[in-house]
Parts: C-alpha cells; structure tokens; sequence
C-alpha cells in the first residue's frame, strides 16, 4: 500500500475511533468563519448535549446556518441531573451538561473553552480542547497551513484570546 494512502487511512481511523463531546463555543467559533470543517475532519463525529444544541441552534445564531447543514453534529440526553444542577454552581448548563456527558458517555475528548469549565472538567479527568487546540491540531494534521490566519480571522469574528495567549499558541506553532 503507498505510504500517503496508510497515512490518510489511519487518520480515518484515528477519526472514527475518539469519542468526542462539545460546548457551544468552539462549534459557534468556528462555524462563524465557516472553518467548521475541521471539526469534521479531525473528529467525524462529535455528540452535544441538549442545552448545546439549543445554543448552537437558536434563530439568528451567527454561524447557525452552517451548523444546520453539517453532519457531523449528534445530540444526546444527558442521564444525570442531578450532576448537571450541582455542576450547574459553578458553570453555565451548557458547559454542565456536556462534562456530564462527557462522564457518561467515558468521551476521549471534552471540546470547551471557557476557564473555569475546562479546569472543572480537568478536575473530573475529563481531556479537553478548546477552539485554539483545535486550530493546532488541524496545523499539525496538515489540514491548515497557517494557524494565525485562522486565528486572526476567530478576533476579527470577536472570538476573545488574550494577547498574551495568543502569543504562546503562534509560538508553539512556530508562527511568531
């Protein structure tokens, strides 16, 4: 078999195989600079809760038209509840509802930005990825050539990244 047609088949693999739960931002994030196919070719399928999916969804969502017409996007009940009220203390119900879920459903991954969120989740074993991890895994998959072009266009979309973060992403990536 050609080394580039084992290479695209075990990223296919490497799709099919991580089970990866979402928040609202980076869906909304990325389908507001139509980007949201990367979220297709690097995790095929991703599962949100009921409260993300009436965020993500709502009329007059910016980026709501693109993510109507993915499909990619699976809902699923949440079972706990009782976890998402006590979660519900110190986050949003959509950021509760997908850590519960990504704890039911055992999910490789947690897709979510928010601070306080990801450190919850982090503290609950959960792995997570924000919008930023995103755009560089998509770099490092060659599935982009340019993170900062990416990213220049999620603040001009009024994505808020703090210099200093910003800063550190390009760095990393060897873009500063």
């Amino acid at each position: 078999m050609p080394r580039s047609l084992q290479k695209e088949q075990r990223s296919s693999e490497d799709r099919e195989r991580l089970l990866v739960v979402s928040n609202s931002s980076v869906i909304i994030a990325l389908a507001k600079i139509c980007r949201l196919d990367l979220l297709e070719k690097l995790f095929e399928r991703i599962i949100v809760p009921e409260a993300v999916w009436k965020e993500i969804a709502i009329e007059g969502k910016p980026g709501r038209e693109k993510i109507m017409e993915t499909e990619s996007i699976h809902v699923e009940k949440v079972g706990n509840k009782r976890l998402v009220a006590l979660l519900e203390e110190f986050v949003d119900e959509g950021e509760a509802e997908a850590i519960v879920l990504s704890l039911e459903l055992n999910a490789d991954l947690l897709l979510i930005d928010d601070r306080d969120a990801r450190n919850l989740a982090k503290k609950l074993g959960l792995q997570v990825m924000g919008t930023l991890g995103v755009i560089a895994l998509a770099k490092y998959k060659g599935l982009i050539p340019n993170a900062k072009l990416i990213a220049d266009r999620l603040i001009e979309s009024s994505f808020w990244i703090s210099r200093r973060i910003l800063e550190k992403f390009l760095r990393e990536l060897g873009e500063l």
